[in-house]
């Protein structure tokens, strides 16, 4: 099994949080579109240290290999994830799976859990802590080349749906990129990454938002697929 990447954000006292990984079997071919088992716990101190949460649950991959958990909604729960003083102490994330969904749990990955400053897009709720995971794979913006050319879907007139194909320098890494919008006023040569921004207009809840952007800031929002490879925008931070 691979470990991807995971993100939690919640309140300074979450009931729940986010973690996303890539399912591989034991000969590291992708789990696609079937139901895996984990078991989760929250150590303190260290990455061996006491457990202080623990929980199993069972969800599906999707067709790309990837899995969403909503950490504190599980079952045969251990401890209160609520009850938790987040600044009292070090705590790291421990997952195991089977991915044949069983329940023969092998260690996945074990990452420290950060307290960062957060301040909620919904400008009517503001929390002052947010939950981290530290990970070499948390990122927020990746380099994707320099744009070469655009091709737009239909006339500019059009109602919609706008879309534009762009095509950088690193087409053959990650292929053309689609954007919405009726025309691109990328320069060629302009470097350009893809951004993530978790947009959160709850508690708890909330999701990523990817974006396609120069060094000016100019950026067009991208689709949910990326276009001539037909896989999900997010997995592009996996290549």
């Amino acid at each position: 099994m691979a470990f991807v990447f995971c993100l939690t954000v919640s309140g300074q006292k979450p009931e729940s949080f986010y973690y996303q990984a890539l399912i591989r079997n034991e000969k590291g071919e992708l789990v696609v579109s079937r139901p895996v088992s984990f078991r989760i716990s929250i150590l303190a101190g260290s990455a061996s240290g006491l457990v202080v949460y623990s929980e199993t649950m069972s969800e599906s991959t999707n067709r790309d290999g990837l899995v969403s958990l909503i950490i504190g909604t599980g079952t045969d729960k251990t401890g209160y994830l609520v009850s938790i003083d987040w600044s009292a102490d070090k705590y790291f994330l421990k997952i195991e799976a089977d991915p044949a969904g069983g329940n023969t749990y092998t260690e996945m990955s074990i990452t420290q859990l950060l307290n960062v400053a957060f301040e909620s897009q919904k400008k009517s709720t503001k929390r002052s802590t947010e939950v981290v995971i530290e990970d070499e794979f948390l990122m927020t913006r990746k380099f994707i080349g320099s744009f070469v050319t655009y091709r737009h879907t239909g006339p500019e007139t059009s109602d919609g749906p706008n879309i534009i194909w762009i095509k950088t320098s690193m087409d053959k890494t990650f292929g053309k990129l689609s954007a919405y919008g009726k025309s691109c006023n990328f320069t060629v040569g302009d470097n350009l990454y893809i951004r993530r921004i978790f947009y959160s207009p709850g508690d708890v809840s909330g999701y990523w938002i990817y974006q396609i952007e120069n060094d000016s800031s100019l950026y067009y929002r991208l689709s949910e697929f990326q276009y001539d490879k037909k896989v999900y925008v997010e997995t592009l931070f996996l290549q």
